[in-house]
């Protein structure tokens, strides 16, 4: 009688519980290491001042979260639109989204309760943390995490913001919209800043028209700002 082949029965009581890493923490392994360098780079931005200009912000700074970086203004209260941003959000939308309004990347269900937080980033100020996942008729799941960061226009007032949204998961066709998982808003107090943004030098990022369906530009030779990662004008 030949020797019979034994399989090895696994059991969750048989794997390395070392071995094993959960979704959640592969999740944030991946994106909170690029939303953190953004959020050192605008707290070093502050030297202790409750918000940071719009004009202190150079892309440079940032480079690692540029694709995912983007400009926000507040027209109005209930109306912010992208002046500038990265390729990952053209590739969310398929389109790029500057002049669009910041609910369109979310389900009409969760647009009122995200504007609402929205507001008190630039009424506060506040920063907003936001935890998010796209998954609409049956589509893999797309998790996410956006954080806004407020600044100030050149007329001293909270009108801008400094955001990025990055994801784990596999986009697939565009466009892709989200539903807000839970989100928080942290008050923005002046206090001095234990970071400092080093080594880079500043130079103002030109904001493109609002107007996205159709542009004009000046007389003249067109001049291109190209970083790699993003959309910018110059």
């Amino acid at each position: 009688m030949g020797a019979e082949r034994q399989e090895r029965d696994v059991t969750p009581s048989s794997v390395n519980a070392s071995n094993v890493v959960a979704l959640w923490q592969r999740r944030d392994a991946m994106i909170n290491p690029v939303i953190t360098s953004l959020v050192r780079y605008w707290d070093g931005l502050r030297d202790g001042d409750d918000v940071p200009r719009r004009t202190d912000v150079d892309p440079r700074g940032f480079k690692d979260a540029l694709p995912y970086s983007f400009i926000l203004e507040q027209v109005k209260p209930g109306a912010v639109r992208f002046r500038l941003a990265g390729q990952h959000l053209t590739q969310l939308m398929g389109m790029d989204v500057r002049g669009m309004p910041l609910r369109s990347l979310f389900e009409l269900s969760d647009r009122k309760r995200l504007m609402d937080h929205v507001d008190s980033v630039f009424q506060a100020p506040c920063s907003l943390d936001a935890e998010l996942v796209s998954d609409a008729q049956g589509r893999m799941p797309l998790e996410g995490r956006m954080t806004l960061l407020p600044l100030k226009g050149t007329d001293g007032e909270v009108t801008k913001a400094l955001g990025i949204l990055v994801t784990d998961g596999m986009i697939g066709l565009p466009p892709r919209r989200f539903r807000i998982r839970k989100q928080s808003l942290h008050p923005v107090r002046p206090g001095s800043s234990k970071i400092k943004a080093s080594g880079v030098q500043q130079s103002e990022m030109n904001d493109p028209p609002s107007e996205y369906h159709a542009r004009t530009r000046a007389s003249g030779p067109p001049k291109l700002f190209i970083l790699p990662g993003g959309k910018y004008d110059a």
